[in-house]
């Protein structure tokens, strides 16, 4: 996921796992900036999964690992000659969890679903284009 970020899928299998992989990944080349460890049903090639298994299964308070003061590219011109901060989020689901908790619901049918059909142009006068008038 570009030069500075980096998305790990996991087969979870210890608390503490996915935070050891963010600080060996952070660690293994100064260039990996931020990373984010999901699990198996989470696709990492699909960034709105990744960003889906963020909103749903990170705390900030528990989940996330920041490293202030690190080594990174010299060519990121956020850092100050290549020191910043790197940040981790294990956005993994707790192994004591119970079954249900996490699992992500579909809606039957929302695969075949056209959006571009039935999604308004920007500024459109919704109203109008379902035939109701602005008086009610």
């Amino acid at each position: 996921m570009c030069r500075y970020h980096l998305y790990v899928q996991i087969d979870k299998r210890s608390e503490g796992e996915a935070k050891n992989i963010i600080l060996g990944a952070l660690g293994g080349h100064y260039d990996i900036k931020h990373v984010v460890v999901v699990d198996t049903d989470v696709d990492i090639h699909d960034p709105t999964e990744v960003e889906w298994a963020v909103a749903t299964r990170f705390q900030a308070d528990r989940d996330l690992v920041l490293i202030h003061e690190s080594q990174g590219s010299k060519l990121d011109p956020s850092t100050r000659d290549g020191v910043g901060s790197k940040m981790g989020f294990d956005a993994t689901v707790p192994l004591s969890a119970p079954p249900m908790r996490f699992k992500r619901i579909r809606v039957p049918g929302e695969a075949e679903v056209d959006l571009t059909a039935v999604a308004q142009p920007a500024g459109a006068d919704w109203q109008h284009l379902f035939g109701q008038s602005h008086n009610g």
